[in-house]
């Protein structure tokens, strides 16, 4: 699967000090996906749901979505934008690069 755009969020945090976008995929956002990037945080999925739900927290960003959806939103604390290029290389099945 790949990233096929990224968006700044048209829910703007800015006035907290947090950034957000939605990264838009190729592809529908799977089961397995979702257990990797957990790995970046700690993993909230609620795969119970007639429409699984998953949040990844970590102290300076979250990253939520629905299985299934072709889009994720990942937040995080000025300054951690370098999530956005590791949660690309989780989806896109690369090594993820070192963490903060």
């Amino acid at each position: 699967m790949k990233v096929t755009d990224k968006r700044e969020s048209i829910e703007l945090c800015t006035e907290s000090g947090w950034q957000a976008y939605d990264l838009v995929l190729d592809g529908e956002m799977d089961r397995d996906t979702i257990l990797r990037l957990g790995h970046l945080g700690d993993l909230t999925y609620l795969e119970m749901l007639r429409q699984p739900f998953y949040r990844i927290e970590q102290n300076y960003y979250m990253i939520k979505g629905l299985q299934g959806a072709d889009r994720l939103r990942v937040a995080m604390l000025g300054g951690h934008e370098a999530i956005l290029e590791r949660v690309q290389e989780v989806i896109e099945g690369k090594q993820p690069s070192r963490s903060d």
